[in-house]
Parts: structure tokens; C-alpha cells; sequence
């Protein structure tokens, strides 16, 4: 290498021609004034690329020789197809680097040309073309073949998945594992979900990355591994794979049938049917995961069961095919097309149910059932009777008790839509002795007799006594009462029959009374009135233990004694004694004679100790 001592103008000449020599290499500087400087002449030299080496897939493998740099720093070098970018691990001109080595990917099918040009400092350094034929591209489709293309619902079928290029070539670098989702299938009406097997031998949901292993391009099923598809919806299904930007334009289809009949769905033309109408069913047979039966066709004897009597006993029934109302629990048959038994005209499932409320309905036919019951909610029909019930068979005379109104439906429901206030009229009992009615005490607390109209807040069908009022009853005779109620359209079909007891022993009444001349009163018992009797005239009675009704007891457990007085006259026959066993009434009677001359009123009074007395006036 020879050494040069530049200076001046001339310096600078000398510099211009000595880089006019390098005739493979580029690069340029400038210099003004005048200065002393040395330099070196040499030169970057282009790369060869000594192998572009294309594979199935769409790559193609570049390598080139490394250049050494002219002076200090590191030769960089980038790579360009057909004039434009690389791709793949392949440096580019905005970034360069020192490698010699690169794959180029995603190359298009056909003959390519490559240049690698090397870079130092402001020199560059570019090789003469290579080309590579790049035959067999990237995978852009995905072919799927299925074993079977017709199968029963839970069936499965063997998938072979295909990495295509877009010449339709089996792209051979397509290989290990690769995560593919699959869609195309739908879930069956039960839910279950169409899956494929993975790699590892784990059932994915469509829609969800499955891991396949690829040899060579192919996906293949193995000991029911690595793309074992299951379908469960009856159907025609088209089965797509995809990952990325891969996908498969032309799916094969596979035919899925119903499996064998396992159960039957019910569905109801009404969820709220009313009392005694009839509600439409639709009986279904299907396979355990929801697929209508088709090929259940025909009479099939089925059995319905859930629903019961109402309660007046009107037992639920269904339709058979010919019309006529079968029982729940008795073998129904109906007619089935294409897996399904219709109601229409009454016929064929036309379900009556009569008691009101919730209830479930299931149907069954040997070991066919419905593991999921309908469910329906009947309501009561209109009111067309009343119902009293009581608190007490037994009341006692005198005391109140409870009695709750109830409007019923023909069937026996509670009619909840009869509401609010009505005048309901009461009878079956009668007077008492001492001339005390029966009552009801209405909603507004105000106590009615018996035969007259009495308002009654029903809610939801019920009146409900509460607070002494709103069918609060009192009873004052000792007798078997048949109580009924009625509002004037709907009435009690069967009386309430109530025993009616005495009350605690607690006054003194006239009993057996009788006159020689006048007129007695009524009543007489309590007290009594004796009008017209005239002189020396006799009132003869005897004498009672009574509750406060004017009802006789009975076995007071001791004898009493009665003493009667009068405050003119006389009285013959005083005391009486009532016995301890028995009806409570004297055994013997008491005389009274009236003054034998002039007017007279006088008053007659039977005692006893712990006991209201009893009056009587006679006058004449």
C-alpha cells in the first residue's frame, strides 16, 4: 500500500481521482482548505449467495458469504424478493443486520429472485440475483374428510384434516401440534354440545382450540384420538376447522339421526289453565339428548300421571284418540306422527284438570317417561256454592265461635276470584227458650239474626271471622242446628251440622206454667206475665235451672231448693226442690191463688242461692 502527502487544491484533485479507481465500491466525502491527511485505498466487496433453497410451505433458505469491512466496524447486510421486502427472519434495509443467514416466509407459489446487499458505513455492496422455485406454498385451506358422513345422535366419526397451499398441494412442512377450532354443528335441544377430540385424548367443545398433531400435512385420528368428532343435534352438520387466517372452504357434511326413543316432553297449550277446561297437549318423543323420534309413529299406550282429584273427587283425565276422557293413571292411547302425538278437537291429548293450583305432568310408556314434568298451575273455576266450616262441632249455648264462609267452584276449589264485600243470609237454628236468635256478627262488627242479610269481607273466596267479627255466630238453643248460608244466587248445597250444647248453669225459669183463667205470656220463662187472671184464680208451675239462654241442665250434682213467694195471694206448695241427677226441673209445682176480691197485680219470685231468680206478675 502506498502512502500519498496531500496538500491544497491539489490535495483535493489528488482525492477525486484515487475514488474514481474503486470501481466496486460507493461512496463519497468532501474536503475545503488546505490541511495534511493520509488514507487507505480499498474497497467493500458484494456477497455471493451461495444457496436459496425453497420448501414445501412457501419458504425459502437463503445463505451468503460474509464480506469483510474495508476498515474498522461491521459489515450489515438485507435482503429483498423480486425487488421488495423479504419476509420470514429476514433482515430488511431499514433494519440490517450481520447475519449470513435467513428464512424467507409466506413466498408465493412460482420462480423468485433474491439479492442480498451488504452494508459498511456510506458503502454498499450488492450480489447478482439467485433464484428459487418455490412449488408447494403456505397452508390456506384446510381439508376435512369424515369416515362416516351418516350417524346416530352420539355417534362419532374419524376426521382427516389436510393443510393445503392455494394450488391445492399438501403443504408437507404443515406439522406438529397445531390449535384448530371447529364449527359447523350446533348443540342438541338438551344442551350437549358437539365436540372433537384432541391430541391428548380430551373431548373439546366446538368453538374452543383444539390441539391437533400434524405428519406431513395430515391430521389423523388414532385410538379414537387427535380428531374424533361427536354430534349430538339430529340434522344435517358441515364441519369447518380453522386457525388463523385458515379455514375450510369446502366442509364435508355429515347427517346426524335421532338415537332410540328415551323419554317424551310435554308442552301445553296453557300454562294457567281454569278448572275442568281443556288444555291441548303435545306430547314429543325424543332421544336422550332432546332430538325429536322420528320414527315414533303410530298408537303408543301411554300413561299420565301427577295431577289429582279435585276436591269434590272429580278425577283429571286426557283425551284418548278417539276422543273419549281417560283417567290419570289409566292407559291413554294416542296417536303419533313423526314423533309427535298432537291434541286437536278434544282428541288426542286434550288434558282436563280440576283441582286448583300448581302440579306437575308427567307421561309414560314402559321405561319411556318425562324426566322433566310440565308444569301448570290450574285456577279455580267461577263460584257456584258456598261452604261453612266451624271451629266447633259442639258450640255452647250462648258463646260465640268461629264460622269461615268459603265460595267454591263445581269441583270443590276455593273460587278466589269471588271477593269482597256480600251479603250472605244465614239459617238452620232457631230461638232459644228465653226467645234468644241466633246472630252473626258481620264485617263490621254489628251482630245480625239469622234470616237477615249479613255483609261478609271475603278475600280470595274466604271470609275469615277474625276479632269477633266477619262470621263470628252464636247459637243460644240446645239443639242439632243444620246451618246454611246463601246470597241470593249461590248457596250452601250441604248444611253444617252443629251440636249444640248447654250452657253453665246460672238462672231460674218457669216451666210447665199454667193457668185456671187468663192468658199467659210468651215467653215464659224468665219472666212471665199472667193477664185477666181474675179473683181467686191459680197459676200452677214448676221451677228450672237454666243457662243464660232459658236452656235446661242437666245434673247439677246436688239437689237445689226453689223458694217461691208472692207479694199478694197466696202460694201453696213452696220450696221445690230440684233434683241432683237428671233434667234440672222441680218434680213438684207450686200453686198460686189470686186475691179473692178487687184488683190486684201481684209479683211471684222463685229464689235460690247462686241463681238468677225467675219473676212472674199476675194480675187480674
Amino acid at each position: 500500500m502506498k502512502r500519498f502527502r496531500l496538500s491544497g487544491v491539489a490535495g483535493s484533485i489528488c482525492v477525486v481521482a484515487l475514488l474514481a479507481l474503486v470501481a466496486s465500491a460507493v461512496s463519497y466525502f468532501t474536503a475545503n482548505g488546505t490541511g495534511n491527511a493520509s488514507a487507505a485505498v480499498s474497497k467493500l466487496t458484494a456477497p455471493t449467495i451461495t444457496a436459496a433453497t425453497p420448501a414445501a410451505g412457501g419458504t425459502v433458505a437463503l445463505t451468503w458469504s460474509a464480506m469483510t469491512a474495508p476498515g474498522e466496524g461491521t459489515v450489515t447486510y438485507y435482503v429483498t424478493r423480486d425487488g421488495g421486502k423479504a419476509a420470514g427472519n429476514c433482515p430488511e434495509q431499514a433494519a440490517p443486520t450481520a447475519v449470513t443467514t435467513c428464512t424467507d416466509g409466506s413466498v408465493p407459489i412460482g420462480e423468485h429472485t433474491y439479492l442480498v446487499t451488504a452494508l459498511w458505513r456510506t458503502w454498499q455492496a450488492t450480489s447478482t440475483g439467485k433464484t428459487a422455485k418455490v412449488t408447494v406454498g403456505a397452508a390456506t385451506t384446510f381439508t376435512v374428510s369424515a369416515s362416516a358422513t351418516s350417524i346416530a345422535a352420539g355417534g362419532s366419526s374419524n376426521l382427516t384434516i389436510t393443510a393445503k397451499d392455494e394450488a391445492g398441494s399438501t403443504v408437507t412442512s404443515y406439522s406438529g401440534s397445531h390449535s384448530l377450532v371447529f364449527s359447523g354443528a350446533n348443540a342438541a335441544p338438551g344442551g350437549t354440545k358437539p365436540t372433537v377430540v384432541n391430541s391428548s385424548g380430551t373431548a373439546v367443545n366446538f368453538g374452543t382450540a383444539t390441539a391437533l398433531t400434524f405428519t406431513s400435512g395430515v391430521a389423523t385420528v388414532t385410538s379414537s384420538k387427535n380428531g374424533l368428532v361427536k354430534l349430538y343435534a339430529a340434522g344435517s352438520s358441515t364441519i369447518v376447522a380453522t386457525e388463523g387466517t385458515i379455514t375450510t372452504p369446502s366442509p364435508p357434511t355429515i347427517t346426524v339421526t335421532a338415537a332410540a326413543t328415551s323419554k317424551f316432553s310435554i308442552s301445553a297449550a296453557s300454562a294457567t289453565p281454569t278448572a275442568g277446561a281443556i288444555d291441548e297437549l303435545t306430547t314429543t318423543a325424543q332421544d336422550t339428548y332432546g332430538n325429536t323420534t322420528t320414527s315414533y309413529t303410530g298408537a303408543h299406550s301411554l300413561v299420565f300421571s301427577g295431577a289429582v282429584a279435585s276436591p269434590g273427587g272429580t278425577a283429571p283425565t286426557v283425551s284418548d284418540s278417539t276422543g273419549a276422557d281417560v283417567a290419570f293413571g289409566a292407559s291413554t292411547s294416542l296417536s303419533f306422527s313423526a314423533g309427535v302425538a298432537k291434541a286437536a278437537e278434544a282428541k288426542n291429548g286434550g288434558m282436563k284438570l280440576y283441582k286448583s293450583g300448581a302440579t306437575s305432568i308427567q307421561a309414560t310408556e314402559g321405561t319411556i317417561t318425562t324426566p322433566t314434568a310440565l308444569s301448570v298451575t290450574v285456577a279455580a273455576a267461577s263460584a257456584t256454592k258456598l261452604v261453612l266450616s266451624s271451629a266447633t262441632a259442639t258450640p255452647v249455648a250462648g258463646t260465640g265461635f268461629n264460622v269461615t264462609t268459603t265460595a267454591v267452584d263445581t269441583y270443590g276449589n276455593t273460587a278466589s276470584g269471588y271477593t269482597g264485600s256480600k251479603n250472605i243470609t244465614f239459617a238452620g237454628a232457631t230461638t232459644s227458650p228465653s226467645g234468644a236468635q241466633p246472630t252473626v256478627v258481620n264485617s263490621a262488627g254489628t251482630v245480625v239474626n239469622f234470616g237477615s242479610a249479613t255483609a261478609l269481607n271475603f278475600v280470595s273466596g274466604v271470609a275469615t271471622p277474625a276479632s269477633s267479627k266477619n262470621g263470628f255466630m252464636k247459637l243460644n238453643k240446645v239443639e242439632a242446628a243444620a246451618i246454611t248460608a246463601g246470597d241470593g244466587t249461590i248457596s250452601t248445597p250441604a248444611s253444617l251440622v252443629l251440636t249444640v250444647s248447654t250452657g253453665a248453669a246460672s238462672r231460674l225459669g218457669w216451666v210447665e206454667t199454667t193457668a185456671g183463667a187468663g192468658a199467659i205470656g210468651s215467653p215464659c220463662l224468665f219472666t212471665c206475665a199472667i193477664t185477666t187472671l181474675g179473683n181467686s184464680g191459680t197459676v200452677k208451675s214448676k221451677v228450672a235451672i237454666t243457662d243464660g239462654a232459658g236452656n235446661i241442665v242437666s245434673n247439677i250434682g246436688a239437689a237445689k231448693t226453689v223458694t217461691v213467694t208472692a207479694s199478694g195471694g197466696t202460694i201453696v206448695g213452696s220450696p221445690l226442690t230440684i233434683p241432683e241427677a237428671g233434667p234440672s226441673i222441680s218434680a213438684n209445682q207450686f200453686t198460686y191463688t189470686s186475691p179473692a176480691s178487687g184488683s190486684f197485680t201481684n209479683t211471684i219470685t222463685a229464689a235460690s242461692t247462686g241463681y238468677t231468680s225467675a219473676t212472674a206478675t199476675a194480675s187480674k
